[in-house]
C-alpha cells in the first residue's frame, strides 16, 4: 500500500471530503475483495480549484507453485470495484460538478475521481464594484461586514480540526488493513505443511509477514515445549473474526502446526 499527497492541504466542503473519503474506502475494499495481494496505490492531488484523487491496484499475484495443482484465479481478479459500487461513486460525484472515471490499467485496475473545491460556486463579481460600494458604505455596514468575515474565518479553522481527525483516521485505516491483507496463509497452502519441513520449504507458502494482533487467550494456549510459534489469518476478510493458524518450530524445522479460533 503506497500513500502519496501532493499540492498544500486546505479546507474543503464536507460533501467533497465525504465524497473523496467514499471513492478511496470503495475502492481499497473492492480491491481487497477482487485482488487480494495486489499493490494498491492511492494519490491525492490539490489543485488550483479541485481535488483529484486516483486509487491503482495491480493485478492480482499467481498462486506460488506448492504440492497439488495451481490455483485457478476467481473471476474478475485484479478489478478494483464492481459495477454497483462504482454506479453510486459516479452519480454521487456528478451531482457535486465533478466526474469519475474506472478502467482496466496495466493488468489491474483505476478509479480516478475528479472533485471541486466548491460545490454550485457563485459567478466571480467585478472587483470594482465592491471597492466603490465600500467607500460608499457607512461606517455601520462596514462593520457588519468585518463581523462576518471573522466569523467565516473561525468557522473555517472549526472545521479544519475535524477534518485533519478525519484524514490522520483514513490513512490509519488504510495502513491496518495493508497489515491484514499480507499476513494470509491461504489454506490451501496450510493443507500443504508438514511437520519436519525445514523454515526453507515453510517459508515458500508462507505470506509477506505474521500476524501481530494476536489474542491474548490465543497466545496463552499450550504450544510444544522448546518451540517458538508464528501466527497468520486465514482468510483477508477484514470485518469478521476469522480462525488463526499457528506454526510451531523448533530449531530450523517445523514441528507442529494448528488452526486456533481467532
Amino acid at each position: 500500500m503506497h500513500l502519496r499527497r501532493e499540492g498544500a492541504a486546505r479546507v474543503l466542503p464536507p460533501l467533497v471530503d465525504r465524497s473523496a473519503y467514499r471513492v478511496v474506502q470503495e475502492s481499497l475494499t473492492n480491491a481487497i475483495k477482487h485482488a487480494p495481494g495486489s499493490a494498491v496505490r492511492v494519490s491525492i492531488a490539490r489543485q488550483a480549484d479541485r481535488t483529484e484523487v486516483r486509487v491503482t491496484n495491480s493485478a492480482a499475484p499467481t498462486a506460488r507453485p506448492a504440492t497439488g495443482p495451481p490455483a485457478v484465479p476467481p473471476p474478475g481478479a485484479g478489478r478494483a470495484a464492481g459495477h454497483r459500487g462504482l454506479t453510486g461513486l459516479r452519480e454521487r460525484v456528478r451531482l457535486l460538478g465533478g466526474t469519475l472515471h474506472a478502467a482496466p490499467r496495466d493488468g489491474g485496475f483505476e478509479v480516478l475521481a475528479t472533485l471541486p473545491d466548491q460545490v454550485n460556486p457563485k459567478p466571480p463579481r467585478d472587483t470594482a464594484e465592491p471597492r466603490q460600494e465600500a467607500e460608499d458604505a457607512p461606517e455601520s455596514a462596514l462593520r457588519l461586514t468585518a463581523a462576518r468575515r471573522s466569523t467565516r474565518r473561525r468557522f473555517a479553522a472549526a472545521l479544519a480540526a475535524p477534518v485533519g481527525l478525519g484524514l490522520v483516521a483514513l490513512v490509519s485505516c488504510v495502513l491496518l488493513a495493508q497489515q491484514l491483507t499480507t499476513c494470509v496463509l491461504r489454506p490451501v497452502d496450510y493443507a500443504a505443511l508438514r511437520p519436519g519441513q525445514n523454515r526453507g520449504e515453510v517459508a515458500r507458502l508462507l505470506p509477506e509477514r505474521p500476524f501481530r494482533y494476536v489474542p491474548d487467550a490465543v497466545r496463552a494456549l499450550p504450544a510444544p515445549p522448546g518451540t517458538d510459534c508464528a501466527y497468520y489469518r486465514s482468510n483477508g476478510n477484514l470485518l469478521d473474526q476469522v480462525d488463526l493458524y499457528r506454526l510451531c518450530y523448533a530449531g530450523s524445522h517445523l514441528v507442529a502446526k494448528d488452526a486456533l479460533p481467532g
